[in-house]
């Protein structure tokens, strides 16, 4: 198992414990003390746990960005329908920008019949996996590096994106409210989502239906700034608040 995955694994158990001795965790995932020991420092100093005597335990921030290793894990069953039919759109020879969300990763595995593409992204996930399973150009933004997220942000990221006309970019927000518009957890990674938007000609949004009816704490946009929404089936968009979003809804069943 390569280390970003036995580092997941021990996020996905903190996330549901709370918190766990070192010897819990070991038992539980059949790692070594060492190794454990080596990833749990190593999270710490991503601020994504804190360690105790003994022990660790999860660092649950509500008002900052959900670690992406966490959120790669959920609703898997919601988010890789989404990603098929977002795949679909996509035509050989197309400048593709993704953004660090973990249902636009569901993508790449969909992409590999595409030819000549061109790959931009901020996201250091999602660089390794398209870079181990496509063949295409890519590009990643560096700049400050957002460990929550693995991705990068900042002034470089965004200025280094603004040298890129895309054909569509790919891109998912924390919340999404009739009346805030679209909302994310901070305000550097929402920026980069809207500079990402500004440089791309359709501007595509896969969000699960989970998302909808609620709002997070910086707002990048609206209905009116996108192209299209990639979502699920669910009844709460038969409802009139929804009217604005629905124009622009294609409906996937999980």
């Amino acid at each position: 198992m390569i280390t970003v995955e036995r580092r997941d694994k021990i996020l996905e158990l903190m996330k549901e414990n709370n918190y766990l001795t070192i010897q819990e965790i070991c038992q539980q995932l059949c790692f070594s003390e060492s190794t454990v020991r080596r990833d749990l420092k190593k999270l710490e100093r991503d601020n994504l746990i804190r360690l105790t005597r003994g022990g660790c335990m999860f660092n649950d921030h509500p008002n900052l960005e959900t670690p992406q290793a966490l959120r790669r894990g959920t609703n898997l069953h919601l988010k890789r329908p989404l990603a098929r039919v977002a795949a679909e759109m996509v035509h050989d020879n197309q400048i593709i920008m993704l953004d660090c969300s973990t249902t636009v990763m569901e993508i790449i595995p969909f992409l590999k019949s595409r030819k000549n593409l061109t790959i931009i992204t901020n996201c250091l996930t999602i660089a390794s996996l398209v870079a181990q399973q496509l063949e295409c150009s890519l590009f990643c933004t560096g700049g400050k590096y957002n460990a929550p997220g693995a991705s990068f942000v900042g002034y470089s990221a965004e200025r280094e994106l603004r040298n890129w006309f895309a054909d569509i970019v790919f891109f998912s927000v924390n919340s999404i409210d009739e009346h805030n518009g679209l909302t994310d957890q901070g305000d550097e990674v929402a920026r980069i989502k809207k500079v990402m938007m500004e440089q791309s000609r359709q501007r595509i949004m896969l969000a699960d239906y989970t998302k909808f009816g609620r709002t997070a704490s910086y707002r990048l946009g609206s209905a009116k700034d996108m192209t299209g929404i990639i979502t699920n089936e669910a009844p709460c968009f038969d409802e009139p608040r929804w009217s604005e979003y629905r124009k622009i809804m294609t409906f996937v069943k999980a």
